[in-house]
């Protein structure tokens, strides 16, 4: 599986160009509002697979002078600066939930990460730039955890990632839309640390051995998602994550596969 990040690259990006872009005209406010099931590894990385509860809410709000305001759960907050088109800049707030070592599913709770203890959640802070093209939305963005934390008696400091990519929307027909994104992450080695390393601490406490990997390329993520509009208010949507890990993150003794997957299907209500 060595190639397995040019060939998810490849595949994606052959396929998207195939493709008419589909643009969203709607330029209301909206509310939607669902839920349902999603199934995928309990960690990035991780060999073991278990059933979440997927929970969905998204406010778009579109103004004339101020550009575009969006809530979302789990993204966070997204202003859209006005004024910039065909290029675009974003103002991100966003959460990361951190890990618990005894980490809750749909069965009860997995204890695979016994011992790790817990990294505490924090917030989010970065932005986004963007370049609308025909065929979807080049983008980069970037985040910054917004406190120091500590994982494994160890000081992590502020993790930082990079996300680079493509994103596209395509309508197949009058009440279904095809969506993909294809990006790669790089982290700095504080983000890298807080996912894949093992401290001494932790290794004294597990059956993982120490392990400190440095900065550099995370992943290679591609998302597909496909939205039935069932009726005007209505909608169930689904789809699939594929990534595969690259550097560091291959080599953790945390790291079961290199390559994974989840799936997901919501039903959803729009106001």
């Amino acid at each position: 599986m060595k190639n397995a990040p040019k060939l998810i690259a490849g595949a994606a990006l052959a396929w998207a160009m195939t493709m008419p872009a589909h643009a969203d005209a709607s330029r209301e406010p909206s509310v939607t509002v669902g839920g349902g099931l999603a199934v995928g590894p309990l960690y990035e990385g991780s060999s073991h697979y278990a059933a979440f509860p997927s929970l969905k809410l998204k406010a778009v709000l579109p103004t004339e002078n101020w550009g575009q305001f969006t809530a979302a759960f789990p993204d966070g907050l997204r202003w859209d600066l006005p004024g910039l088109a065909p290029f675009g800049v974003a103002l991100l707030l966003g959460y990361d939930q951190g890990r618990k070592e005894r980490i809750h599913t749909l069965g009860g709770r997995d204890d695979y990460l016994k011992g790790m203890g817990n990294l505490d959640s924090t917030a989010l802070v970065g932005a986004e730039v963007y370049w609308m093209l025909p065929a979807g939305r080049l983008f980069v963005r970037g985040l910054q955890a917004a406190d120091n934390r500590d994982y494994g008696g160890e000081n992590l400091g502020r993790t930082r990632y990079l996300e680079a990519g493509f994103a596209s929307a395509y309508a197949l027909s009058s009440t279904l839309t095809l969506d993909s994104t294809l990006y790669g992450t790089w982290s700095n080695d504080n983000d890298m640390m807080a996912r894949f390393g093992v401290t001494a601490q932790q290794a004294a406490r597990t059956g993982f051995e120490q392990y400190h990997p440095g900065g550099g390329m995370r992943d290679v993520t591609l998302k597909l998602g496909l939205t039935w509009q069932w009726q005007p208010q209505l909608a169930l949507e689904g789809g699939i994550k594929t990534y595969a890990l690259v550097s560091d993150a291959r080599n953790s003794p945390l790291t079961g596969e290199n390559v994974g997957a989840g799936a997901y299907l919501n039903a959803l209500y729009r106001f």
